[in-house]
């Protein structure tokens, strides 16, 4: 498990700094804003169409962690070249390394029943691992690119995705479940037609994805908040970390009896809470008790990833398992994707009213999940 956990988190720990990294080595290298929001556009949008193809090939796979272990060196070799590269080419290379992004998240998550662990207690750990490296990596990245130029962050975002690449060469993954589908092709239309007919799996899907591209508008209207309240932009850094530590020690406390109740019924409930705690964020007097409603968020949204990953274990055959899992993580990277893109626009609102709006979309996310349990039809649960 812990070999499981070291992979996992230097490969999202690299894909969390590489976010940032991004924008700040465009802009010390060009000064251009406008490039680096495509070069981020060019690295965010590929995996909505990598991420189903890459899972359907995972699932088929017969050594998955060299697959994994490629993924990794891949992304790699496309942050040493980054290193190196004229302006022009960068677009170019943030979209090769963009198509590693599904199976850096879900393509990882999907191995969890292969491993000789409690599933239930690996599969809360790696939940957490996402909040921990959402956390250091644009820490590390800023640190580092502060102190020395966002060349060593780049550097570093190297030297980890080898490092992680090579831990994952040496996974013990049990064997993978025998394919009922033919080909790649039968095996993609299986797997959508699954996610569409099975009710809590899709329930989860569109509550999850409608949520996350509501967090992506919140990324964009925070630094305007912290502004707002006298306080500099980028102290939004300090609330996305305090939320996260809020979602980790949440999850800790919870994990041994999140399995009294269905995970899509945790997820739901998760979700409405975390938007009603947002909807008190526009009414903080100053910034220390926004950090206190950022740490109540984050408690309260804790157990919302681990439930989704079980929802997508429990409701998935084996042989589909990694291709539900990258397709719904390039969903939620596509939503938070377009969220930023709407959110600038939005903020002419003003970033209260914006807070407000991604609260009720929160609100939104699980209505709709609701109405996708009454409306789709259902399948066996695997």
């Amino acid at each position: 498990m812990w070999r499981y956990l070291i992979s996992a988190g230097t490969a999202r720990l690299a894909d969390e700094m590489l976010v940032l990294a991004l924008v700040l080595l465009v802009r010390w290298r060009t000064g251009d804003d406008v490039l680096s929001g495509v070069v981020l556009a060019a690295y965010t949008f590929p995996s909505i169409v990598s991420g189903p193809l890459l899972g359907a090939w995972l699932d088929r796979a017969r050594r998955p962690a060299i697959a994994l272990a490629g993924n990794q060196f891949v992304l790699g070799v496309m942050a040493c070249a980054l290193v190196f590269a004229d302006a022009g080419w960068m677009p170019v290379l943030a979209f090769a390394a963009g198509l590693t992004l599904p199976l850096t998240s879900g393509g990882f998550t999907s191995m969890l029943p292969r491993l000789d662990a409690d599933l239930p207690r690996v599969t809360a750990y790696d939940s957490m691992l996402f909040s921990a490296s959402a956390v250091a990596g644009p820490a590390l990245t800023g640190v580092l690119s502060a102190a020395i130029s966002p060349v060593t962050a780049v550097v570093v975002i190297c030297a980890l995705s080898v490092a992680g690449g090579l831990c994952t060469v040496t996974l013990k993954l049990g064997p993978a479940p025998e394919s009922s589908h033919g080909s790649l092709r039968a095996a993609l239309r299986a797997g959508a037609r699954h996610m569409v007919r099975t009710r809590p799996l899709l329930a989860a899907t569109v509550t999850s994805v409608l949520s996350h591209g509501a967090i992506g508008v919140l990324a964009i209207a925070l630094p305007a908040h912290v502004v707002s309240l006298g306080q500099r932009d980028g102290l939004a850094g300090l609330v996305w970390a305090v939320l996260d530590v809020g979602c980790v020690v949440s999850l800790v406390v919870m994990r041994r009896h999140l399995a009294r109740w269905p995970p899509e019924r945790i997820l739901f409930t998760t979700v409405a809470l975390y938007g009603l705690s947002l909807a008190l964020w526009p009414v903080a007097p100053n910034f220390a008790v926004l950090l206190g409603l950022a740490l109540l968020s984050g408690t309260v949204m804790g157990p919302t990833l681990a439930s989704l990953i079980t929802a997508r274990q429990r409701y998935s055959p084996a042989d589909l398992l990694g291709q539900v899992s990258t397709t719904g993580a390039s969903m939620k990277i596509g939503a938070y994707a377009l969220g930023a893109a709407i959110g600038g626009p939005l903020l002419g609102l003003g970033s209260s009213t914006v807070l407000l709006i991604v609260a009720a979309c929160q609100l939104v996310a699980v209505a709709a999940g609701l109405l996708a349990m009454i409306s789709s039809v259902d399948t066996p649960a695997a």
